[in-house]
């Protein structure tokens, strides 16, 4: 009799602590892998460094350049050519220096910090040395068609941890819950949230005030082809990808490349590894003195 009571305690007894466990490894997939950044990134006193100088007057109006897409030309005739030394963007100096970066996008006022970044102009020696790719710590500026691009390191590597556009990539790939969205929510995301968003760019005493005009997420199975289009970037975006809103930049607009992660549903490329499977393109155009 005693032995039937005891058997029937640890049976009650097993029943609890499995009840138990399984309640936690479902509170844990719930919670698991909660994006860094979810909504607000950087702290009050960061986020007001950036309303206190800007490149114009205070109390201009300030509007939008005018679209003017070049001509697509032969990619033969585009050789990438080094990045001028004086190369500067709305006053923002991009010679080997330092450059911090707030998006407030249309969602909820979101705001994405990222954290101050080396720039530096591109030359040969930068890329074929693989210093680029070996180094992390920095990004590359070149010019295109008489646009100027970012090319910003993403996601997390050991010896830094998280990359520059990290915080940007995660706003993009994860939803409120840090799950990864599949290709069309983020794709929508990008629509509702990022364009028409507010990028600043600040460096020293100077604030570049920007308008996000075009947002495109490159499948992995597109890479490859993107990938021999830098010197006519955005003329190849808007055809591409006519939805996607390049149609809307001139000279001297600016794109922001990272890359991102594959989704699910999606083929993995096998020529990339996990964290540049896909790319995120920003299309941004400075807001100027009327």
């Amino acid at each position: 009799m005693k032995k039937h009571f005891f058997n029937a305690s640890a049976l009650k007894l097993i029943r609890l602590i499995s009840g138990l466990i399984g309640i936690g490894l479902i509170l844990l997939v719930i919670f698991w892998n909660q994006p860094q950044n979810s909504n607000i990134s950087g702290s009050d006193e960061t986020l007001q460094i950036f309303q206190r100088t800007t490149t114009g007057s205070q109390n201009s109006t300030k509007t939008l350049l005018s679209p003017t897409i070049p001509t697509r030309t032969s990619q033969a005739a585009l050789t990438p050519l080094p990045t001028p030394q004086w190369m500067t963007y709305d006053g923002i100096d991009f010679r080997d220096k330092d450059v911090e970066v707030l998006f407030t996008m249309r969602c909820k006022q979101d705001a994405v910090f990222l954290e101050p970044f080396r720039i530096v102009p591109y030359s040969p020696e930068v890329m074929q040395s693989g210093e680029f790719l070996n180094d992390m710590d920095f990004s590359v500026a070149w010019e295109h068609l008489g646009y100027y691009g970012l090319w910003v390191h993403s996601g997390l590597a050991y010896n830094i941890g998280e990359l520059a556009a990290y915080p940007l990539q995660t706003y993009i790939e994860h939803d409120a819950r840090g799950f990864f969205r599949n290709p069309s929510e983020v794709s929508q995301h990008l629509q509702d949230c990022v364009i028409n968003a507010e990028m600043r760019m600040h460096q020293d005493d100077t604030i570049s005030v920007n308008n996000v005009v075009a947002a495109v997420r490159v499948p992995p199975s597109e890479v490859n082809e993107v990938s021999r289009h830098t010197m006519d970037l955005v003329p190849y975006l808007a055809e591409t990808y006519p939805d996607s809103g390049f149609d809307k930049m001139s000279p001297p607009g600016l794109v922001f490349y990272f890359c991102g992660q594959q989704l699910t549903g999606e083929m993995a490329n096998p020529n990339y590894d996990k964290w540049t499977q896909a790319r995120f393109i920003i299309g941004i155009m400075p807001l100027v003195d009327e």
